[in-house]
């Protein structure tokens, strides 16, 4: 049997129907051939090799398995710099197969691939003989998984035609584990903690991974703490007397005055970057014990007091043990009393539209759309200007929503939601996107209508590049230098096989709404095509904030 035969059946018993990501060319085209029509097996084409690791990265995060993508050597690898760096430094759990060029003399297609993943942070693994195929194979996958990084994983093209015997191997299942934490750093942490006139429990990514809500919430009612999140854990404690919402630069009126009162902070499985600390300053004259399950994560951002390595869940539940083996039972604070009285502590009804005149207010727009979508709808969003309009207004369920903005590039979200769209089947996807990043990704919108993929994109267009249009004003310049006029998106959608909409007054997204509340049943049940809603929008009415890159958790 060839070796490409093998590394189909591989793809195929290890894939077990879930999805491989991809784009042929001579490296790859035979074993995907044969993993098409001899195995069976699910290949889903994107239109750009990038948009195809997009897809494996929105896959992996919404799936919780290793997410796959294929492409050929030379440029097509070099199309996915931007979109595997974005993987890598999100932490996703993704394998791109590739293979090195023929053994010609000066190839015009070699490419140093060893040196490009580790440029994109990506791990590297190379079949270095036909006999190590697929041992090579097994390690590259289980490494992904239990180091929730990407890998490159080279397959030269001279390996394809060598001669193998196949037999399925033991496939290694195994998914990165908890990790308890130390007891002494434990007892010092809660030293700190109890000592605290005024502390808070700050819940990040790690806490949402690990189902660590209701162990946090147990120990800070211990502690007499309120609990606020990061943005990828928004609304994790929604709803909960002690809850505050985000910490950071999307923070409410209500959290910023109690932030600046506390002394004590203590961090589970966030962190801490510079979005959520404003640069650390939001930190600052207060001690902050932070918790994370990789020792690497700590004090990457700014200076702690106490470090505590472990899984949120377990360093939130020992800490309770510890307190209830010494009899701790604390009397309610009354400051705890008064932000349960609060008004408005999450953000999404905090501004007055301004809609009219042929525009819509894009906080208008996202709040109205979500609240058409269903519980447990995915969200997805691209970043730019218009992610501070959106972020604070849609309803999301912790575990099911992602920014792609790892590495600050715009453009990768529509491809990042077909791969999340196709790994959830018992809710749509949706992806909030602004104009420049939307037309960027825009051709995406074709592979999602072959995939039949559950997918509605909206897409929020001022014509412009929101982020420029405040930084051109800061250096002396017009903002309008920063205006691009673009043909429509809906009828651009519409073209590449899309239901769209196009909105531009309140009516109209009365309407918009009432068919995503529709569409959205009949997407999950396969019988609706994807959906882009085009939301115009006025320039000079979009909030201006710094500009957007978000990080880590």
């Amino acid at each position: 049997m060839k070796a490409f035969h093998v590394i189909a059946k591989f793809l195929a018993h290890e894939r077990a129907g879930k999805p491989v990501f991809g784009l042929m060319g001579d490296a790859n085209l035979a074993f995907l051939g044969a993993f098409i029509e001899a195995e069976k097996g699910n290949y889903v084409g994107a239109v750009r090799e990038g948009g195809a690791v997009s897809m494996a990265e929105g896959y992996a995060r919404m799936s919780g398995e290793v997410g796959v993508a294929s492409v050929t050597h030379g440029p097509a690898l070099t199309n996915t710099l931007t979109e595997l760096t974005e993987a890598a430094r999100g932490r996703a759990p993704i394998v791109v197969i590739y293979g090195d060029t023929p053994t010609h003399n000066e190839h015009f297609q070699y490419f140093d691939s060893q040196a490009f993943a580790r440029a994109a942070g990506a791990h590297y693994e190379r079949v270095l003989t036909p006999e190590l195929l697929v041992t090579t194979m097994r390690k590259a996958f289980l490494r992904a998984r239990l180091d929730s990084v990407p890998v490159l994983l080279d397959i030269p093209f001279p390996l394809m035609k060598a001669e193998l015997e196949w037999t399925p191997p033991a496939l290694t299942h195994a998914a990165p584990q908890a990790i308890a934490p130390d007891t002494d750093a434990v007892d010092e942490a809660l030293g700190l903690l109890m000592s605290a006139k005024r502390p808070f429990v700050l819940a990040g990514r790690g806490a949402v991974a690990a189902g660590a809500r209701d162990a946090i919430l147990a120990l800070a009612r211990k502690v007499n703490a309120p609990v606020l999140t990061s943005l990828l854990a928004k609304q994790l404690f929604e709803g909960e007397p002690e809850n505050l919402g985000i910490h950071g630069t999307l923070s409410t009126p209500a959290a910023i005055e109690y932030m600046g009162e506390a002394d004590v902070v203590l961090s589970l499985g966030a962190s801490l970057n510079n979005w959520q600390t404003d640069h650390y300053q939001l930190l600052e004259g207060k001690q902050v014990i932070q918790s994370d399950i990789d020792p690497a994560a700590i004090a990457k951002f700014g200076p702690v007091a106490q470090a505590v390595v472990g899984d949120a869940r377990l360093v939130s539940e020992a800490m309770v043990a510890r307190l209830d083996e010494i009899g701790h039972e604390p009397r309610r604070a009354a400051y705890l009393e008064k932000i349960a009285q609060t008004p408005f502590r999450e953000s999404r009804d905090l501004f007055v539209p301004h809609t009219g005149d042929g525009f819509v207010d894009m906080r208008h727009a996202a709040l109205t759309l979500s609240e058409a979508l269903p519980q447990g709808t995915v969200n997805i969003t691209d970043v730019g200007r218009f992610c501070y309009s959106v972020w604070p207004h849609i309803d999301v369920t912790p575990g099911r929503w992602h920014y792609a903005g790892y590495f600050g590039s715009i453009g990768l979200g529509i491809a990042e939601g077909v791969g999340a769209a196709l790994a959830v089947d018992d809710a749509p996807t949706v992806v909030w996107a602004g104009d420049g990043g939307s037309m960027q990704g825009l051709l995406e919108i074709s592979t999602a209508v072959r995939a039949k993929a559950p997918l509605l994109v909206v897409v929020m267009n001022d014509q412009c590049y929101g982020a420029e249009y405040g930084k051109l004003q800061a250096v002396g310049w017009h903002a309008e230098t920063s205006f691009l006029e673009w043909p429509s998106f809906a009828e651009s959608a519409a073209g590449l096989g899309a239901e769209t909409l196009r909105v531009t007054s309140a009516q109209e997204l009365e309407a918009a709404a009432a068919r995503v509340s529709a569409w959205s049943a009949e997407a999950v049940a396969g019988d609706a095509r994807p959906l882009l809603i085009e939301v115009v929008a006025d320039a000079h009415k979009v909030s201006i904030h710094p500009a957007v890159v978000p990080l880590e958790k």
